[in-house]
This record gives C-alpha cells, structure tokens and sequence, in this order.
C-alpha cells in the first residue's frame, strides 16, 4: 500500500480519466512530444480506484460478468 492521502490518489485518477476522455495517444508541445498507452492508463486508472477504496475503508467485490475472448 502508498503512503499517498486520498486527496493525492484522486488527483491521480482525475488526470487520468482526463487523459483517457481526451482520446489522444501523442501530444506535441514546445518541441517536446509525448506519448500515451490508453490501455496501461485505464489499467493504472483501475489500481487507483481499487486504492482510493481501499484507503476509504470499502471492500472490493468480484466482478459480476466475465471476459471471454472467443477470437
């Protein structure tokens, strides 16, 4: 467990959530440029949620419905 306070981890997931809403995977600014992997920030979006819960003193569940890949 983080020795972050619920302030800081929902900071996180604010900019996160920002990241992913916005859609863009490259930005470029000032000559530098940036590159996001939408998969890991929603995977990482997902740990912080779990964290913030966690920190809130709620318990986590199971997910009702499963992911089967087929293909």
């Amino acid at each position: 467990m983080s020795n972050r306070s619920e302030a800081e981890i929902k900071e996180a997931i604010a900019h996160l959530e920002q990241v992913l809403d916005s859609g863009a995977t490259t930005v470029a600014q000032d000559g530098s440029t940036t590159v996001f992997d939408l998969d890991r920030a929603a995977v990482r979006l997902k740990g912080l949620k779990a964290e913030l819960s966690t920190l809130q003193g709620k318990k986590t569940r199971r997910p009702i419905f499963n992911r089967i890949d087929l293909s």
